[in-house]
């Protein structure tokens, strides 16, 4: 009988070690596997580009940095007058922020983008737009291109688009908004959506 009761034990032991082992080895496997999660979320985060758009008025450049690098560069249209916007309706490209309520730490009257960057805060279709530029020729369809980039910049209206008029790219020929050739204003669209619909790109316009 001790014989046999000895022997009981000595096999219990044997499977409660084994039962033992394997659960280290599964908590070993499943701390493993979390880390390495989380290595691959980190580095998916890290891969995540960071885009911000540059206009400069007197050029009529648009650049599109990625990572602190020129990525593209488009030419652009600008407002008809030079200068600073100062009202509505002055035809004016703002690169200071101006009276609206803009919700954005900093962004006080005439703040120059250049210290708080504007922001992209909507990007919409615009295929089917139609604008009366006032100059006798009515309603005009595609005035905008395919899509209307709106900034916030303490200002009602301005954005980036495409135009109707393709040659005005390189002048001063908007009421305020910055023009882009179709296919460019199409593909930086495409790029920064890659990125929270594009919502968030900070957007900094100089006189120069």
């Amino acid at each position: 009988m001790r014989r046999f009761l000895c022997g009981v034990r000595f096999w219990l032991a044997v499977f409660f070690a084994c039962v033992m082992v394997a659960g280290n080895a599964g908590a070993t496997g499943a701390a493993e596997i979390a880390e390495n999660q989380a290595g691959a979320t980190a580095a998916a985060l890290d891969a995540v580009p960071v885009y911000k758009i540059y206009v400069h008025k007197v050029s009529h450049t648009l650049e599109l940095y990625r990572d602190g690098e020129v990525y593209k560069r488009y030419g652009c249209a600008t407002g008809m007058n030079t200068g600073d916007k100062q009202r509505p309706g002055d035809h004016r490209t703002p690169f200071s922020w101006g009276y609206v309520m803009a919700s954005i730490p900093g962004a006080e009257p005439w703040t120059p983008s250049e210290y708080v960057p504007f922001v992209v805060d909507e990007v919409v279709y615009a295929g089917h737009w139609t604008h009366d530029f006032g100059d006798g020729k009515g309603e005009i369809a595609g005035a905008y291109g395919p899509w209307f980039i709106s900034l916030n910049t303490g200002w009602d209206g301005i954005g980036i688009h495409g135009t109707h008029d393709e040659n005005s790219i390189g002048t001063n020929a908007s009421e305020g908004c910055i023009r882009l050739r179709n296919a460019d204003v199409q593909e930086l669209k495409d790029i920064i959506c890659q990125v929270n619909g594009g919502i968030g790109v900070q957007v900094v316009i100089s006189e120069d």
